[in-house]
């Protein structure tokens, strides 16, 4: 309870000195499908999300924790500008980040994405990263996301670009994933990620699950370094509104991270919009 305590403390110390703007935060804001108003509703200006996990490694690898704020703003001609502050523990290993970002669409088509990361700390976070995407909605229900991130860490370079296809149906919406990755001391290897979404009642409230499998790096700190394994993972997510201006997230994830361990987790979150 100390450990939860404390890490929301630096969360909200570091979110002070955060707001002139996410691992590294979540795709296109736009084209998240758990932030989409009604139509017949006015857009709120503001978002903010506090949000907790906690993820068990087996083998004896003990427990990571994150907590974090995202505070949102958005804007008539449907701009968006956002940041994050995340504090983590891995095993008594502390470490911070600073994100922000914007979105910024180009008529009713075309839109792009940029984001930047920092962490004064990085012992297991990239040192900073830059993250661009450009988003093209297409006929029939399809959106198009194309782009690319760079991280540097302490002892190698990441460098990703990827792909996005989503298709909107009814109340449904699925989308693949295709990444590529170049780690400076690896080469390059692929992951790819499934999603699927219903909506209920209206697009506020939603459930879903992710199937991910590919080769993926993980930063597992000062002695392990950077790795790159097979991977495979498999999460839920449900989002609900109480009402217009609050809601609640929860997911949950087991990961199995190559030979090295398999991690198994819960994600808790709640919103507020104004």
């Amino acid at each position: 309870m100390k450990r939860i305590v404390l890490l929301l403390f630096l969360l909200l110390l570091g979110q002070a000195t955060a707001v002139f703007g996410q691992s590294e935060t979540p795709a296109t804001p736009a084209a998240d499908e758990n932030t989409a108003a009604p139509a017949d509703e006015e857009p709120t200006k503001y978002e903010v999300q506090l949000q907790y996990s906690q993820e068990s490694l087996t083998r004896g690898l003990g427990t990571w924790r994150t907590a974090s704020m995202y505070l949102e703003r958005r804007f008539k001609n449907r701009e968006i500008v956002w940041t994050t502050f995340r504090a983590s523990e891995r095993n008594s290993i502390r470490d911070q980040e600073l994100a922000a970002g914007f979105y910024k669409p180009f008529g009713k088509k075309w839109a792009i994405t940029a984001e930047g990361m920092f962490s004064p700390t990085h012992r297991f976070a990239g040192k900073f990263s830059v993250t661009v995407e450009a988003e093209r909605v297409l006929k029939h229900g399809f959106v198009a996301h194309v782009g690319g991130k760079y991280t540097t860490y302490n002892t190698v370079k990441a460098t990703s670009v990827y792909g996005i296809a989503e298709k909107y149906w009814g109340n449904n919406r699925a989308a693949y994933t295709l990444y590529l990755t170049d780690l400076s001391n690896a080469g390059i290897a692929p992951t790819h990620r499934i999603q699927y979404n219903r909506y209920l009642n209206d697009a506020r409230n939603s459930v879903g699950a992710t199937v991910t499998f590919g080769r993926e790096h993980e930063n597992l700190g000062p002695q392990l370094g950077v790795l790159r394994s097979n991977t495979w993972s498999v999460g839920v997510s449900a989002r609900y509104w109480i009402n217009k201006n609050v809601g609640f997230n929860a997911d949950g994830i087991i990961h199995r991270q190559g030979d090295l361990y398999y991690r198994r987790g819960m994600n808790f979150g709640i919103r507020f919009r104004f």
